[in-house]
């Protein structure tokens, strides 16, 4: 549990971080980093800025563009199967499928560095003491969407019961088996889950206080902490909200001996998540045991589909990686819009949160 006086430091920074909202490249961000480097400094940390630049296109248009395809994926699908070519719907979904699978693969892996349009720079913020084998992560930029992330993840969990249910109904027609009022509901769903995702355009009033001041915090206390360890690393990125810029840039040096904890999202309520997106590895098998030990009920699981988290991009280089985050609905409710400031947040949950990493980075050192 925090020591007396943590939930106060933990409030305080969550303030001065969140004065302002924090877009990657902007002047309020480097503002941010400079306060979180003061502070690492005063524990001991060496640190360094890394500038890197990466396109902002895929981020922005990515997501509505690639809700847009999936709906049309599975209209042109229910249209085969309705004109009575079940077979050829299954083949051609199927294929739209891959295709797509494939192209958001790729973009997110060479376009956001690539990619020549809307061309951006930020830094990230890397801090060291001694040798480390450990990793604390969380992301300082901040953006707003013109749709709430709650409504995101419904819209895309949405489209992915209704893909599901179109290639369900092709082998039913396969079977013998006719429903117009099925594919009409079919494609009525897959229009509103495509909804929110079309509409969700970047912006910049919100100040991120739990995404991801908030998780900011947390490291930082958990690196000023005693109980963390002697030899550990601070990665404070830049662009996770356009894409996981900053993760991907800084991940192009990084080995895979390393062990990363990302923290986003820590909310004063709800509950303690360990999510993982390659399968469980080193940190998820023993992370439970470590928080049982110190008085959490820590779960691990996938990461929420539809939510981006840098683990991600250390994940897919084999380097064992999760996301720790706590939080209700309501939370996520709040991501991503102008709700999302440090009046709603007392700093108990990253208070909370700095004590949990620092046991965790000190058992995984």
């Amino acid at each position: 549990m925090p020591e007396p006086g943590l939930v106060e430091r933990a409030k305080n920074l969550l303030d001065r971080l969140c004065a302002t909202p924090r877009f990657a490249g902007s002047a309020e961000e480097e503002r941010a980093r400079h306060i979180c480097r003061a502070e690492l400094e005063s524990a001991g940390f060496e640190c360094d800025q890394a500038p890197f630049e990466f396109s902002e296109a895929p981020a922005r248009w990515g997501p509505p563009l690639a809700a847009a395809l999936q709906a049309a994926t599975i209209i042109i699908l229910a249209r085969m199967a309705l004109m009575g070519r079940p077979l050829l719907a299954l083949s051609l979904g199927g294929a739209l499928t891959v295709l797509l699978f494939f192209a958001d693969a790729y973009v997110k892996r060479k376009l956001i560095s690539a990619f020549p349009a809307q061309r951006a720079r930020s830094m990230n913020l890397e801090a060291t003491r001694g040798d480390p084998r450990v990793w604390l992560v969380a992301h300082l930029d901040s953006k707003s969407q013109t749709v709430p992330m709650l409504v995101r993840i419904a819209g895309s969990i949405l489209l992915g019961v209704m893909l599901v249910l179109a290639f369900l109904a092709s082998m039913g027609e396969l079977a013998g088996w006719h429903s117009v009022r099925v594919w009409g509901v079919i494609e009525i769903g897959a229009i509103l889950g495509a909804l929110p995702g079309m509409l969700c355009f970047v912006t910049n009033s919100s100040r991120g206080a739990l995404d991801n001041a908030s998780g900011v915090v947390a490291v930082i206390l958990a690196a000023q902490s005693d109980g963390a360890p002697a030899d550990l690393g601070v990665l404070v990125t830049s662009g996770e909200e356009l894409g996981l810029a900053g993760a991907r840039a800084w991940a192009q040096s990084a080995t895979g001996s390393l062990r990363v904890i990302n923290c986003d999202t820590v909310d004063d309520k709800g509950a303690w998540r360990c999510m993982f997106t390659s399968g469980k590895n080193a940190i998820t098998r023993v992370a439970p045991l470590i928080a049982r030990g110190i008085g959490y009920n820590l779960h691990v699981g996938r990461l929420i589909p539809g939510i981006l988290a840098d683990s991600m991009v250390f994940a897919e280089r084999g380097i064992a990686a999760v996301t720790v985050s706590r939080g209700t609905i309501s939370t996520l409710a709040r991501i991503h819009t102008r709700a999302d400031t440090s009046n709603s947040l007392t700093g108990r949950g990253a208070a909370d949160a700095s004590v949990l990493l620092a046991a965790l980075a000190k058992d995984l050192a």
